[in-house]
C-alpha cells in the first residue's frame, strides 16, 4: 500500500489555504491539471488522490471512472471535493461504478480536510532531526521558524566523565522544546506576526500550544533526568549491560514522544498562523472597503454636482420649451390665416375650373372644326404630291432625253477638235509646201 497523497486541483486560494495543512499532515504531492495523472499514480507510491470535480472544465468526474478501470490501481483510495456539486449529484454517482471512497464540499476547514482524509491516507514521517518537515519552505518564512527553534531550543548539559569502560552510549538527544507559558515569545516572531482581532478559537490554539510547551518543558526535564541516571550507570563498573539497554530503549521512546510532541505543536502553530493570516487578510479587505466607500462618496458627490447641472439645464429647456409654445400660438394664428386664405384661393380655383371647362368645350368644337380643314388639307395635299410625282416622272424623261443631247453634242465636239487638228496638220503642211516652192 502508499503513503502519499495527490492533490489533483487547479484552484490556487484551495491551495493556498490547504496545502500547508497538507504537507504538514501527509506526504503531498500537486497536480493541477489530469494529464499525465494515471502515469504519475502508476509510478509513485500513492494510496490515495484528492480529485477537484471541477479541474480542467469539470473533468474531475471522467478522472475518477479513469483511475478506478485501472488494474493496477485497485489499492487506491479516492476522494473527490467540489464547489458546486449537491448531495443529489453526489448521490447519483456513487451509485456508479467508478465511484469515489469519499464526498466532500468546499469551503473546508484544513483541520476538516486532514480529518476527513486521515482514514485513506497514511500521516506523513516525522523526522526527529527536522519535525517541521517541508514548512521550512512555507510563507512564514525561515526567520520566524529559526526564532521558534531557537528560543525553544534548551541549554545542552555539560558532557559527561569518561566511563572506565568504553561502553557505546546512546547519542545525546536535541530536543527543541518551546519555552514554558510564562516566557514571553521571542522578540522577532512578535515584529513579523500581525494583530489580527482575537478569536474564540485563536486563543484555544493559543492555550493548547502553552500546553504542549509544558509538557515538552516536562519531559525534556524528565530526559535530561534519564541522561544523568545513564551517565551515572556508565560511570559504574558494575552495571549490568541489560539495565544500559533498557535505558536506552526508554531514551529512544522519549525522543520519540518528544518529536511527536514538537510535530504537534508545529501544526497547532501553523493552525494559529492560519488564523493570523486570516484575520491579516480581514483586516486588509476592511481598509479596501473603506477605501471603496471613499471613491463612492466621491462619485455620490460628483453625481450630485451633475444633478445640480442637469437641473440647471432642465430650468433652461423649460424656458425654451415656453418660448417654443409662444412660437407655436404664433405660427398657428398665421395658419389661421393661411387656412382662410385657402378658403378664398380654393373659390377661385372652383370659378377658374368651370371657365376652364367652358374654354375646353369651345376648344373641342374649334378642334373638331380644325379637323375637318386638316382632312381636306390632306386630300388636296395627297392631290398635289401626285400631281408632283407625275412631274417629276416628265422631268426625268427630259433629263433622260438632256443627257443623251449632251452625250451627242460631246461626240459631235470631239469630231470637230479631230477636224481641227487635221485642218491644223494640212496648213501646215500647206506652208510647209509653200516654203518649200518660194526656196
Amino acid at each position: 500500500m502508499g503513503q502519499r497523497l495527490l492533490l489533483v486541483d487547479s484552484d490556487r486560494s484551495f491551495l493556498k489555504e490547504h496545502q500547508v495543512s497538507l504537507e504538514a499532515a501527509f506526504d503531498l504531492e500537486v497536480a493541477k491539471s489530469p494529464e499525465g495523472v494515471v502515469a504519475r499514480l502508476e509510478q509513485g507510491d500513492f494510496a490515495a488522490a484528492l480529485i477537484c470535480v471541477e479541474v480542467a472544465d469539470n473533468k474531475g468526474y471522467a478522472l475518477c471512472s479513469t483511475l478506478r478501470k485501472q488494474p493496477s490501481l485497485g489499492h487506491l483510495k479516492i476522494a473527490l471535493i467540489s464547489a458546486k456539486a449537491t448531495e443529489e449529484e453526489y448521490r447519483r454517482h456513487q451509485s456508479l461504478k467508478g465511484r469515489a471512497d469519499l464526498y466532500l464540499n468546499k469551503p473546508i476547514a484544513p483541520s476538516t480536510l486532514v480529518a476527513a482524509l486521515a482514514p485513506l491516507v497514511p500521516g506523513r514521517i516525522v523526522d526527529p532531526d527536522n519535525p517541521l518537515g517541508d514548512l521550512m519552505d512555507t510563507e512564514l518564512g525561515d526567520d520566524w521558524l529559526d526564532v521558534l527553534k531557537g528560543g525553544a531550543q534548551p541549554p545542552q548539559p555539560p558532557p559527561a566523565p569518561a566511563p572506565p569502560t568504553p561502553i557505546p552510549a546512546a547519542p545525546t538527544p536535541a530536543p527543541a522544546p518551546p519555552p514554558t507559558p510564562a516566557t514571553s515569545p521571542a522578540p522577532e516572531l512578535e515584529t513579523r506576526a500581525t494583530a489580527p482581532t482575537d478569536t474564540p478559537r485563536a486563543r484555544l490554539l493559543e492555550a493548547q500550544i502553552d500546553a504542549l510547551r509544558e509538557e515538552l518543558h516536562t519531559k525534556d526535564l524528565r530526559l535530561r533526568e534519564a541522561e544523568g541516571e545513564l551517565q551515572r550507570q556508565v560511570g559504574s563498573v558494575t552495571q549490568n549491560l541489560d539495565d544500559t539497554a533498557a535505558s536506552k530503549r526508554e531514551i529512544q521512546a522519549l525522543k520519540t514522544r518528544v518529536a511527536e510532541a514538537e510535530a504537534a505543536l508545529a501544526k497547532r502553530e501553523q493552525e494559529l498562523a492560519d488564523h493570523k493570516e486570516k484575520g491579516h487578510v480581514l483586516q486588509l479587505n476592511l481598509a479596501g472597503l473603506e477605501i471603496a466607500m471613499q471613491g463612492q462618496e466621491r462619485d455620490l458627490s460628483e453625481l450630485g454636482a451633475g444633478l445640480r447641472q442637469a437641473e440647471a439645464e432642465l430650468e433652461a429647456s423649460r424656458a425654451r420649451a415656453l418660448e417654443g409654445e409662444q412660437r407655436v400660438q404664433a405660427l398657428q394664428e398665421q395658419l389661421q390665416g393661411r387656412q382662410e386664405e385657402l378658403v378664398r384661393l380654393t373659390a377661385q380655383v372652383s370659378s377658374l375650373r368651370q371657365q376652364l371647362d367652358e374654354t375646353t368645350v369651345q376648344h373641342d368644337g374649334e378642334r373638331l372644326e380644325l379637323m375637318n380643314g386638316l382632312d381636306q388639307k390632306d386630300a388636296e395635299l395627297a392631290r398635289a404630291r401626285q400631281a408632283l410625282a407625275e412631274q417629276r416622272e416628265t422631268f426625268a424623261a427630259l433629263e433622260r432625253e438632256k443627257q443623251a443631247a449632251l452625250g451627242q453634242l460631246s461626240e459631235h465636239r470631239d469630231r470637230l477638235q479631230n477636224l481641227d487638228g487635221l485642218l491644223q496638220e494640212i496648213q501646215e503642211h500647206l506652208r510647209r509646201g509653200s516654203d518649200l516652192t518660194k526656196g
